[in-house]
């Protein structure tokens, strides 16, 4: 590998992908927000959905949506508890319990029983709005696609100075694929936590959220 050569490549994909970032990052969010509010409308006609911007001093001014929160009220918040429990106990006494798909399982109803227990006791003290969830999230996701930015530049860079087409096709799968999958993912999320209430706003985080993305950054790495 050319040293000089990797780290102009490095160097040149940075600084132009934070250029186009800090000037189409508001017309991103709000193109993404007209989409999922779209969508929300047409499969809950009644559900008010609308679009709040805030500026930021590194990123500008972001877009989210914004929506009314539903609460799930105790007896909804037992249930959830006892299945919670259930399954953590199912699953720990299962033989392939040490294996990585049951001690996944096992953490994620463990954080779900926790939350369950949250409304059970202070349902009221609960610090998160949908709308607020959905500001976090955008703010999520923007950290995520500025990381694997990085992280795709600086992995493509540093293994050789050839194949510049696969490597800027590795890059663009990457970045295309996070912005069409992050975007899926907050009108599901959206639309399933003021359809069954915010008690699985946690649940959904660990079970498919930030963590999940290394997968298909690695995936496309690899292919």
């Amino acid at each position: 590998a050319d040293k000089k050569k990797c780290i102009l490549y490095i160097v040149i994909l940075i600084l132009l992908g934070f250029l186009l970032m800090w000037t189409q990052i508001d017309d991103l969010t709000r193109m993404i927000c007209k989409i999922c509010a779209s969508v929300l409308k047409k499969y809950e006609p009644h559900m008010y959905v609308g679009i709040r911007s805030e500026t930021y001093p590194l990123f500008g001014k972001i877009s989210y949506l914004s929506a009314g929160t539903v609460y799930p009220g105790i007896k909804i918040s037992l249930i959830n508890t006892g299945i919670s429990l259930g399954v953590i106990i199912l699953l720990a006494g299962l033989p392939w319990k040490g294996r990585p798909l049951a001690i996944y399982l096992i953490l994620c109803s463990a954080i779900h029983l926790i939350n369950s227990l949250w409304f059970v006791f202070g349902e009221k003290y609960f610090p998160y709005t949908l709308t607020v969830y959905s500001n976090l999230y955008m703010l999520q996701e923007i950290g995520i696609w500025v990381m694997f930015f990085v992280m795709t530049v600086m992995v493509t860079g540093i293994i050789g100075d050839r194949a510049i087409i696969y490597k800027l096709l590795t890059l663009l799968a990457v970045m295309l694929y996070s912005i069409v999958f992050g975007t899926v993912r907050y009108v599901i999320f959206i639309w399933l936590l003021y359809r069954f209430s915010v008690i699985y706003m946690a649940f959904f985080y660990f079970m498919i959220g930030p963590m999940f993305d290394f997968l298909y950054l690695v995936m496309i790495y690899a292919v």
